[in-house]
């Protein structure tokens, strides 16, 4: 089987054979084929012919497949292989099934309203939202424009044609509700589950981050974390087809490599149950790491015993940004605690205004003639 969208296969004399989509006539796609001792080989030639096809100039007439595969060799090296994963499973669960006999060319506005259209049409069991359309069609438009960049052929790029307008932010839990879990959490904190969202709740780690959290990572003496490392499934395209693995890699973004330092109502609970070293702060279902969509449906559960109502793990994150900015944090440190590359993603994002505190802030305005 070739790599989807390279079209390249190793023959049984032991060669390799890369085909090339060439004229579409009388209903019956024809391929021209070139041949090498290598897979690097044949993927130059390749690039060689589709260049040629070209001419160099004129409007580009590769395929969106073909450009997909050029696409991967000359930036797959670069990437995390979570990012490698996720880019992979847009392409080919979305992008080729619809877009991959498409001249570039051919991709204008109008093509990527009808294709997210039929997106839409096909994922009615699973809504997406119009934050993963807008990021569907922005993989388009980066295959586009790096083909572009890479032959110098014509291309003109369409805009996204999902809208970025304003979405009402997801609010956090109020305070009553987390005091609920809080207290629930003190009462079973036996349990590393408990102890391990409690630290979230305290310290604004992402989901990933607290599932990769080792004792290890955790200076109770100088009373730090040590943000290194993120726990997150990802679909294993060296294995089997459609199994999925646990991959343990860096933290989402170089800023988010950190160090947190512990509050005392936290540190105190963690010296109190200190494990061995190379253990896991939350331990693992079925291995030593805790898969992420486990943990959430442990947090599922607890919210239920304690009668709230269901909110995802990474609200903690926005209740620990707000409350941090009451407390006269300022958005700077806020800003590096949380591990963002900057201060306008925390303050956008992160950080809510809370009835009370507008409550609060207006009692100040005295009369004109106060």
């Amino acid at each position: 089987m070739p790599r989807r969208g390279e079209n390249i296969y190793k023959r049984k004399d032991g060669r390799w054979e890369g085909r090339i989509a060439a004229a579409c006539l009388s209903g019956k796609r024809k391929y021209r084929s070139v041949y090498g001792k290598t897979y690097g080989e044949v993927k130059k030639k390749m690039e060689e012919v589709r260049w040629e096809k070209g001419g160099g100039s004129g409007s580009c007439r590769i395929r969106m497949e073909e450009a997909v595969g050029i696409w991967y060799a000359d930036k797959k090296e670069g990437w995390k292989e979570s990012t490698y994963a996720a880019y992979r499973q847009i392409i080919e669960k979305y992008i080729l099934p619809e877009l991959g006999d498409k001249q570039l060319c051919q991709i204008d506005a109008r093509v990527l309203h009808h294709f997210i259209s039929e997106i839409r049409t096909k994922s009615r069991k699973k809504k997406l939202s119009g934050r993963y359309q807008f990021y569907i069609c922005g993989v388009v438009l980066r295959i586009m424009s790096h083909i572009r960049k890479k032959t110098g052929l014509a291309l003109d790029i369409p805009e996204n044609p999902i809208g970025t307008g304003y979405q009402p932010p997801a609010l956090p839990p109020d305070d009553v509700s987390l005091s609920k879990l809080e207290n629930y959490l003190l009462k079973n904190i036996a349990d590393d589950t408990c102890l391990g969202i409690l630290t979230a709740l305290h310290s604004g780690l992402r989901i990933g981050e607290l599932c990769a959290l080792t004792w290890e990572d955790i200076d109770l003496e100088k009373e730090i974390l040590h943000i290194r490392n993120n726990v997150q499934r990802v679909r294993d395209y060296d294995g089997q087809k459609n199994k999925t693995k646990l991959l343990i890699s860096n933290p989402k973004t170089a800023c988010s490599v950190r160090d947190i330092p512990i509050p005392p109502a936290l540190s105190g609970l963690l010296k109190n149950y200190r494990r061995q070293s190379t253990m896991p702060l939350v331990s693992g279902a079925r291995g030593k790491w805790m898969d992420p969509r486990t943990l959430q449906y442990r947090f599922g559960r607890i919210l239920e015993e304690c009668g709230l109502g269901h909110f995802k793990f990474h609200m903690l994150r926005h209740a620990f940004a707000t409350r941090c900015m009451e407390k006269g944090f300022d958005s700077k440190s806020l800003s590096e605690i949380l591990g963002h590359s900057s201060i306008q993603i925390t303050l956008n994002l992160y950080v809510h205004s809370t009835m009370q505190q507008k409550r609060r802030l207006m009692d100040r305005i005295e009369t004109y003639t106060g």
